[in-house]
């Protein structure tokens, strides 16, 4: 009786586990574009983390979700590695409270030595009744 009690658990739980896998869907598709933003995004990390820092004081309970990249460019010839990038987001505290919407700047070339470095940061208040778009990871 017993082994047919944890059989039948055993059972339940994995058909729980594959149904609530099974139903997660993601609106962005993973093509070579939204995966290399993914990857920009992911590298640019301690630049967006410098920014908040900057601003708030503390990244202590304070998240960013929302990411995306607003423009990307290079800012020599085509061939060359300086690039110039502004990304926005959208920081929160605690459960579903949007607090800010910062566009960030970070740049790599000759004067930051080939290092990304955050250069400015813009914020906006997020208003309760403002449509943001947010786009999820591919």
């Amino acid at each position: 009786m017993r082994k047919v009690s944890f059989f039948l658990l055993y059972i339940m739980l994995l058909t729980t586990v594959v149904h609530a896998n099974g139903n997660t869907s993601n609106s962005t598709k993973p093509t070579r574009e939204n995966i290399l933003e993914d990857a920009t995004l992911d590298l640019l990390q301690p630049q967006i983390t410098s920014a908040i820092e900057d601003y708030y004081g503390t990244t202590f309970n304070i998240g960013f979700y929302c990411q995306k990249i607003i423009s990307i460019k290079k800012l020599e010839h085509p061939g060359s590695m300086l690039i110039e990038a502004k990304l926005e987001g959208v920081t929160y505290k605690g459960a579903h409270n949007p607090i800010d919407i910062f566009t960030i700047t970070v740049k790599k070339d000759q004067s930051t030595e080939g290092k990304w470095v955050m250069q400015e940061y813009k914020v906006k208040k997020f208003r309760k009744n403002e449509k943001y778009e947010c786009r999820d990871p591919a």
